[in-house]
């Protein structure tokens, strides 16, 4: 009985090095962490290892209609035309940190303690419970959005289309423009899904193509402007596109409260730039708060649920007599169960929280002026 009070409740929380001291670097957290990884590798290149017209069966079907989900109603309608660009990104990110929560919320190391007889241990544990994991997948979004945020100006420099954007507008399929039900695109509908109008049949094989089309088609007097400025406006060489676009990208990073507008007195300068240099320290800030803030709620969340229920299993052993650890331990396994299954949930919330925000930011910052 000394021994299970002497236990540390958080014991199965933390990470444990897998090679004693030889390699402490490579700890029970990074192990998962590699699982996870390579069961999307084992997983993914088999079910979709070629374009495939067939009606979807098992697993394939279950994988499938998480991929389409959220390309169709979480990435598309922020990102718009640059969707199928940050899709296998989106998607990588949401299944290694969903396989990393779910497999966190198996008992792999009491499974593995109890069939060696104690010799196998910590062989599991969650990767994202590591702040390492974390801190990891953040700075990896964070690279990613404002790399691609320069990327953005720098091409729009290259084609000679930098500070002329058409504006996008979505319609349902009546020509209303409030709705914007992913069912009610022109380019949506390309995809088979549901709507009273017949399809762009094009959409299949070019769906991102095809969303500028919805409200400015070949031939209509916008279209003819957009591309007829695209031939008059000097596009400049890759090298110097890429000077540019990063003192651009900044200068675009906050507004500019006073800018002056045409015909209006210069003066006006003095009053905005002010103002843009403190707001921009504030954007800059927020830019790193943003992946901070990914890493914690993540973190902290798949670290909580796992140390409820180690403390409550903990309350069972600290009462002295076996009826009374019968009565307080059958209303807490019950409550543990309850937790476990809220933990699975959890689990794929997170995920889809963490690639949820990172799909905002990266159409905050490939967005013409922000």
């Amino acid at each position: 009985m000394s021994q299970i009070l002497a236990m540390d409740p958080m014991e199965h929380v933390l990470s444990h090095p897998m090679f004693g001291d030889h390699f402490t670097w490579f700890t029970n957290q990074s192990m998962m962490a590699l699982v996870a990884g390579l069961l999307m590798l084992l997983i993914f290149p088999r079910l979709f290892s070629k374009p495939d017209s067939s009606a979807p069966t098992g697993a394939k079907n279950f994988f499938e209609s998480i991929l389409e989900f959220l390309r169709l109603e979480v990435f598309r309608p922020a990102l718009k035309e640059n969707t199928d660009k940050f899709v296998p990104f989106l998607w990588t990110v949401f299944f290694f940190i969903g396989f990393c929560n779910i497999l966190g919320c198996i008992p792999f190391a009491d499974f593995f303690e109890l069939i060696s007889g104690g010799h196998l241990q910590h062989f599991g544990g969650t990767a994202t419970g590591s702040i390492n994991t974390t801190a990891t997948l953040a700075i990896c979004a964070f690279c990613f959005i404002h790399f691609h945020g320069i990327n953005a100006v720098a091409r729009d420099l290259m084609n000679g289309t930098y500070g002329h954007h058409g504006h996008h507008q979505e319609h349902t399929s009546d020509g209303h423009p409030p709705h914007e039900a992913a069912m009610d695109l022109e380019h949506m509908r390309g995809e088979a899904l549901p709507a009273d109008v017949p399809g762009n049949v094009d959409a299949l094989t070019h769906p991102t193509r095809h969303y500028h089309d919805d409200e400015f088609p070949p031939g209509s007097p916008e279209r003819i402007m957009a591309e007829q400025y695209e031939k008059e406006n000097a596009k400049l060489t890759p090298a110097v596109a890429i000077l540019l676009a990063i003192p651009i990208y900044l200068w675009n990073f906050a507004p500019h409260p006073f800018k002056p507008g045409p015909g209006e007195s210069k003066a006006k300068w003095l009053i905005d730039v002010p103002f843009f240099l403190f707001l921009l320290v504030l954007e800059l800030v927020g830019a790193v708060i943003k992946p901070f803030a990914l890493c914690m709620r993540l973190f902290a969340n798949m670290v909580a649920g796992h140390a409820v229920l180690a403390v409550l299993i903990s309350l069972i052993v600290t009462v002295p007599s076996v009826w009374g650890q019968l009565a307080v331990g059958v209303p807490l396994g019950g409550l543990n169960l309850a937790i476990q299954f809220l933990e699975l949930f959890v689990a794929v919330l997170q995920a889809y929280i963490f690639t949820f925000l990172t799909t905002l930011f990266i159409a905050s910052a490939v967005a013409p002026e922000h």
